[in-house]
């Protein structure tokens, strides 16, 4: 199925067409009846030799902007509409801005009230928009409610449609209504993109796999997921929390914040445009922005937003950017999310260079998939890094890893570099002496097997159970005794205690069995340990933010 939204100005006879088209009224607000103009998105849809089009009839007024790049977001064509006798008009001009953001590319322009013109149409303006951009497909069509003839007109919007190509999306869906139905329940509507898998429903607000009673596509049951469609979606009571409008489904988690980093779609660079009041259009939805950086770069400008909500978005989502005040877009492309280090740092790091050539002067390494070709920079599997950040790298790993260790190594090089241990697993491939193992570096020696021996006696003496028995720790080796405590073989409890990380599993697996908020006397009961025991492993548990303590008296809860 095909999704087309409707565009243009107000009164140019949007809802005259679609209702010539597909012989239902699209304004069924009573605001809207009143009033004459569409408010709120209108859906409906046509059939042709066994096609189905969906579409999406969008506000033309000013005031409905927000419901109306709602409207545009997942379409695929898009029914621009051109009052004949008044041409290009206003919001005309605004849809067309909006619509070139998103990268819209597939348009059926339309002509109506032809048979209140006098004269030709006046296609220049229209013609010197296209010119603009070379990649729009476009055809341009007339149209009057005397003459027009329905099947004709059906005939060329599915020819033309046939030969569209259209980009691959990110497998979700926007919902753009949410409602519920007495004897049903609750129920969301949406546009899926193609390969969006139906059985492995996210819920991204909460991260939640969707629980669904059946998704409908046009009264008929969905089976298959091969082409974009407008679904329905009833969903079952037992879900925590139920999507609204403007909420994103997918097929994976995402996890998100309020800082967005974006590749705006030309080489845009009006400082003028961080002034003033402006806002984020994303899928159905939109958040007002309150911090704005543009970063212009050799070959593209890029904007960090700091936005007033955090919103899950699907990679490589088009955004519409609008500062209101001064009535300007401009689209863009979301790359990623934000830490709140990521955010100061890269912003620091803007304030100090002179000029910033490419991401990787202010992100320490980035994905490949973020850079439109290969380059020059260190790669190491699918990241390029920093030269000058992986040179630090190496002379801290040969030179001191106490450092490391002290925060432990995700912590250490996620805040110090902004670095992925999977990244630093990859670089300690060329060293033979240093691995990681529990967070933390350990240098190996050619005394492991002495190492694993000490290991083997502790445990030995220190028995099976969690009731362990006191062991004299002075007769070890103290360097052995230092690695193992460091590479988290044993674990100190108190003075007179210690236990092997066996042991340690032992009492995670029991506390596993316990309700979410659990007291000592429950801990008694699952390990049948007395006081002496309980108690210390309690507090070791906590120092290890596997349980926290929530009260004077003892009652925990599960981290």
């Amino acid at each position: 199925m095909t999704v087309i939204a409707t565009a243009g100005h107000v009164d140019h006879g949007k809802s005259t067409f679609v209702n010539f088209l597909t012989k239902q009224e699209t304004d069924r607000l009573p605001e809207e009846k009143k009033r004459g103009l569409t408010i709120n998105l209108g859906y409906t849809y046509f059939t042709f030799e066994n096609k189905t089009y969906s579409i999406v009839d969008v506000p033309g007024h000013k005031d409905y902007f927000k419901n109306t790049v709602s409207g545009f977001s997942n379409a695929d064509v898009i029914f621009f509409i051109i009052d004949s006798t008044e041409n290009w008009s206003e919001q005309s001009e605004e849809h067309f801005q909006a619509l070139v953001a998103l990268k819209k590319r597939n348009f059926l322009f339309i002509y109506t009230k032809t048979d209140l013109l006098k004269d030709e149409i006046n296609k220049k303006i229209l013609l010197t928009k296209i010119k603009s951009f070379q990649d729009i497909n476009y055809k341009i069509l007339e149209f009057n409610k005397v003459e027009s003839k329905r099947k004709d007109f059906s005939k060329v919007i599915h020819e033309f449609i046939e030969s569209c190509n259209f980009v691959t999306k990110n497998p979700s869906m926007w919902i753009d209504r949410a409602f519920t139905i007495d004897g049903t329940g609750k129920v969301i509507t949406g546009t899926a993109s193609k390969s969006f898998d139906y059985k492995n429903i996210i819920f991204n607000l909460h991260n939640q796999k969707l629980q669904i009673k059946e998704i409908q596509n046009r009264d008929t049951v969905n089976q298959e997921n091969n082409e974009t469609k407008r679904i329905a979606i009833s969903l079952k009571k037992t879900n925590d929390s139920f999507p609204k409008r403007g909420d994103l489904l997918t097929n994976k988690e995402i996890v998100f914040t309020n800082m967005l980093f974006i590749k705006l779609n030309s080489d845009y660079n009006d400082y003028l445009f961080s002034k003033g009041t402006s806002r984020i259009f994303f899928g159905t939805d939109y958040a007002n922005i309150k911090k704005i950086n543009f970063i212009k770069m050799e070959q593209n400008t890029y904007v960090n937003l700091t936005i007033s909500k955090a919103v899950p978005l699907p990679e490589f989502e088009n955004v519409i950017i609008q500062n209101i005040d001064k009535n300007q877009i401009v689209g863009g492309e979301f790359l990623f999310f934000l830490s709140d280090i990521q955010n100061q740092k890269i912003n620091k790091k803007i304030k100090n260079l002179k000029e910033v050539k490419n991401l990787l002067d202010i992100f320490n390494t980035l994905n490949v998939k973020y850079f439109a070709e290969n380059t020059k920079f260190a790669r190491i599997n699918d990241e390029y890094i920093n030269e000058s950040i992986l040179s630090e790298v190496y002379e801290i790993l040969e030179n001191d890893l106490s450092e490391i260790n002290k925060a432990g190594v995700e912590r250490y090089f996620n805040d110090n570099y902004q670095i992925k241990v999977k990244i630093i697993k990859e670089i300690l491939k060329n060293y033979e002496d240093i691995e990681i193992s529990n967070n933390q570096l350990i240098k190996i020696n050619n005394d492991q097997d002495i190492l694993i021996s000490e290991y083997k006696k502790i445990y030995e003496l220190l028995g099976d159970g969690l009731d362990v028995n006191s062991i004299n720790i002075k007769s070890f080796d103290r360097n052995y005794l230092k690695e193992l405590f460091l590479i988290k073989k044993i674990y100190r409890v108190n003075s007179k205690l210690i236990i092997s990380d066996i042991h340690l599993e032992k009492l995670i697996s029991i506390v596993k069995k316990l309700p979410k908020n659990f007291s000592v006397t429950d801990f008694k009961k699952e390990s049948n340990l007395s006081r002496k025991y309980s108690i210390p492993y309690l507090e070791l548990l906590d120092k290890l933010k596997i349980t926290t303590k929530i009260d004077k008296s003892g009652i925990r809860k599960i981290t």
